[in-house]
């Protein structure tokens, strides 16, 4: 049994460690590689977090007039909260954000059916905000397979050509739900870096929607990151239990020891804001197999609340991770890919 002076210094070394994490986290540019919707940014910002990538369009019934109103919403939060929020449309947006105190946001697509099949919205699109793209949600659409098909038969014709275009404006290509075969050939298409932005290794929890090695393989290969999620859905975790922060902190330890730390992310998948009524209708109704956890425990367990991000600098300082390597984590990985892709068109 500890002696009460052993218990001080335990607790001591506790706060130590709190302090630094949080003075770490202060200090560092964080970004959320998934965010999601449902936008309570005063929340974001209270996690420290600098930019997050907003989902604008995520199932095959979400289309222009759709995003369109997305947009609309967010450009509206923006005129009213000038001093709180700001659009990226470049790497160095980040910075600008972090200095300022404001929270940058990342419009993205879950799904590129909005597109339909007219490669040339893509650059209205992108004149409008949009630097990520997912090629496909789960199901297949006219540019690939969902990694909820049966079948996978690759990357189409039109695939191809969307990728090109992507790469030509400078939006970064998102495989997260994507099938197996769609996304080797969309990588190997690529003339860019590549991105998983929420996505678990395979390895630590068999599921379709998580990432098999040689996939995290190419990725990395490609100069890409991964964004390790704490989704609870997809997170290793023993038969019957919530998996826990400690659990997600395993997978960043797998995927780094697969690939290296300068290949690693964090991808939420928070979507902060969701109701309990939302969650059930629009995820579960649709992936009942696959989304089985309650809407409490949608998240790893000592990740509630996206508020609680500096946790995970905490914990992965407490795994001996030096400060470099937790800021690359954190975001400068992110932020470096955003760089690399990230261009503008001569229009």
């Amino acid at each position: 049994m500890f002696s009460i002076k052993g218990d001080d210094t335990m607790r001591q070394a506790a706060k130590s460690m709190k302090d630094r994490a949080q003075s770490l986290h202060e200090q560092s540019l964080v970004i959320d590689g998934m965010g999601g919707y449902g936008f309570p940014f005063e929340d974001i910002l209270a996690g420290d977090i600098h930019a997050t990538h907003v989902t604008l369009a995520m199932y095959p019934s979400d289309g222009w007039d759709y995003v369109l109103n997305q947009i609309k919403r967010y450009y509206g939060l923006m005129e009213i909260y000038p001093d709180r929020l700001v659009l990226i449309e470049e790497a160095k947006d980040i910075l600008k954000a972090k200095k300022e105190g404001k929270l940058g946001i990342i419009f993205g697509f879950q799904n590129a059916s909005p597109i339909g099949e007219d490669v040339t919205l893509l650059p209205i699109f992108y004149k409008l905000g949009l630097r990520i793209i997912q090629l496909t949600y789960n199901e297949a659409n006219a540019f690939g397979c969902g990694c909820m098909e049966k079948t996978d038969t690759g990357l189409t014709s039109l695939g191809v050509q969307f990728v090109q275009a992507m790469n030509r404006l400078g939006i970064l290509i998102d495989l997260s739900h994507v099938g197996y075969r769609t996304s080797r050939e969309a990588i190997e298409a690529s003339a860019d870096p590549v991105s998983f932005t929420h996505g678990n290794p395979s390895a630590l929890k068999d599921i379709p929607r998580n990432r098999p090695d040689e996939l995290i393989r190419m990725v990395a290969q490609k100069g890409g990151v991964i964004g390790l999620t704490p989704y609870a859905a997809f997170c290793k975790s023993k038969p019957n239990r919530r998996p826990t922060l400690e659990d997600f902190l395993d997978q960043i330890d797998y995927v780094v020891r697969l690939v290296g730390v300068d290949h690693v992310g964090i991808g939420t998948d928070k979507f902060e804001g969701k109701t309990k009524e939302e969650f059930i209708l629009e995820v579960q109704a649709r992936y009942p197999k696959l989304i089985k956890t309650p809407f409490e425990h949608r998240h790893v367990e000592g990740f509630s609340h996206i508020s609680q991000f500096p946790r995970m600098t905490e914990g992965l300082l407490t795994r001996g991770y030096p400060d470099d390597d937790c800021r690359k984590i954190l975001g400068g990985n992110f932020y470096s890919l955003f760089q690399r892709v990230w261009k503008r068109p001569k229009f």
